[in-house]
């Protein structure tokens, strides 16, 4: 008599299987860089067989990069918000958050500058952008921003401004504990310059409100939940299930 509970952990195991290589990926090409990551450090790394890799990466690295750039940047965290300007601060706080403890987010960010990112596996910052263009128009709308500000032109700059924020950052600390706190410098010059004075004292733009939201999208609680995050290390070799996933269907 078959178990039925046996698909389901062969399906978890393909999950996990999947989900530890992009989780080493994201490390080896933050440290090693895209090019000097090969398929064979990957497998190596996230202890995988080479079957099982390609199955669930079938293109190889370019794949694996281009599941690296649609799993992680995204809007996971950002709430409804009262006014429009501050669901612009709250995802560039939150993403703010996420990489710095996040290997995955960290790599999809050098991967999106590299000059063929579009062509090859993508790049997330035409979205944002529309993100951004989205908010402040709407912002604009409500009365939430001064007359001058040139909406299209202003999403541009946030995301050109996070981007290098993050960059000069790292490089020069070499290490991404100070972003949040220079993120949230940015979006108080920004709003300073942008925003009607009357909304300035009703905007949160504290250093942590991007680790109160997206905590609280993880454990589905309030967004003023707050939980503690481990910053993100070079990947330690997990305890490989792969000769189970491999003796089955996913």
């Amino acid at each position: 008599m078959s178990n039925p509970r046996r698909p389901r952990r062969q399906q978890q195991r393909a999950i996990d299987t999947r989900q530890r290589i992009l989780d080493t990926a994201g490390a080896l090409f933050v440290r090693d860089g895209y090019e000097g990551t090969s398929v064979g450090d990957l497998i190596a790394a996230a202890r995988t067989s080479k079957g099982a890799f390609y199955r669930h990466f079938p293109g190889g690295k370019i794949e694996v990069a281009t599941a690296i750039m649609q799993n992680t940047l995204t809007m996971d965290g950002l709430r409804e918000q009262r006014f429009m300007l501050q669901e612009a601060i709250d995802i560039g706080m939150i993403l703010a958050y996420r990489i710095s403890h996040e290997n995955a987010l960290q790599a999809a960010l050098k991967l999106s500058f590299h000059s063929n990112a579009p062509e090859t596996y993508g790049t997330p910052w035409p979205d944002w952008i529309d993100f951004n263009a989205g908010q402040l128009a709407e912002a604009r709308r409500r009365g939430e921003l001064k007359p001058f500000v040139d909406v299209e032109q202003q999403a541009h700059q946030i995301a050109g401004n996070w981007a290098g924020v993050v960059l000069i950052s790292n490089t020069v600390d070499r290490h991404m504990g100070n972003v949040e706190a220079r993120i949230a410098r940015m979006y108080r010059n920004l709003v300073t310059a942008i925003a009607v004075p009357d909304l300035l004292p009703e905007l949160d733009l504290s250093v942590d409100r991007g680790r109160h939201l997206y905590t609280a999208f993880l454990e589905g609680g309030p967004a003023d939940r707050e939980a503690p995050a481990e910053p993100a290390e070079s990947p330690e070799p997990a305890e490989s299930a792969d000769a189970a996933e491999d003796a089955g269907p996913e």
